[in-house]
């Protein structure tokens, strides 16, 4: 009798640690996804596949994802045990340039891993690069004009078209040493010369280079400087 009713103590507690232990699981096969290289502009869509590997319902609670990257549930909220869902993820490199690695996260009722993370990253290349990105002529006396030079390189593979550069300040003046057509591999220079406006102890501003093909179809140029008496 004493052997029967521990037997059917032991049953009860398996039976109910079963129970206990019953929970959605979030699983993804490939939480990475690597589009390579693609140029400013292009927009990289990914679906992220993933199941309820869990013997409960699994509940989506929301999605999200780091700037520069959206992401939508394009599945149900709700999976059986077994079920699939997807999430897809749409990166936009108009803003961004170099490695970049954008974040995208899943909040479930996963007792576990209520919070899973997928990753879409790769190299964003510019069509026309600038040598370099930026003009910073430091310390400038408010009597001096500085000069610099900046080399623009097509590496688009396609033949772009250049617009007369310009700048957002009266005091910097800019040429081009080039053609209106530009080829796959050229190479263009702009001339830049910066006259300080009197009592004022900072410069910036912006070279502006239309130029069809890149987003905005326009390069912009920061240069900065401090002005001393």
């Amino acid at each position: 009798m004493r052997f029967t009713s521990c037997m059917v103590t032991i049953l009860l507690v398996f039976l109910s640690g079963s129970i206990a232990f019953a929970a959605p699981k979030l699983q993804v096969d490939s939480r990475t996804y690597d589009f390579g290289e693609v140029f400013q502009g292009s927009k990289v869509s990914h679906v992220f596949e993933f199941t309820n590997a869990g013997d409960e319902t699994l509940s989506i609670n929301r999605v999200r994802s780091s700037c520069g990257c959206t992401a939508v549930l394009v599945s149900e909220k709700s999976l059986l045990p077994g079920g699939k869902g997807e999430v897809e993820a749409t990166f936009d490199s108009t803003r961004f340039r170099g490695a970049v690695s954008k974040t995208i996260y899943i909040y479930s009722n996963d007792p576990i891993n209520s919070v899973a993370q997928l990753i879409i990253k790769g190299t964003v290349l510019e069509t026309v690069a600038a040598e370099p990105s930026q003009i910073n002529f430091g310390n400038v006396a408010a009597s001096q004009v500085v000069t610099a030079t900046i080399t623009l390189r097509n590496q688009g593979g396609k033949t772009l078209t250049l617009g007369e550069p310009s700048s957002t300040a009266a005091e910097l003046t800019v040429k081009m040493t080039a053609a209106s057509s530009f080829a796959d591999g050229d190479e263009v220079t702009l001339e830049l010369q910066l006259t300080p406006k009197p009592g004022h102890a900072r410069f910036s501003g912006y070279v502006l280079v239309p130029i069809e093909g890149v987003p905005k179809n326009e390069l912009r140029i920061p240069v900065y400087a401090t002005i001393s008496r």
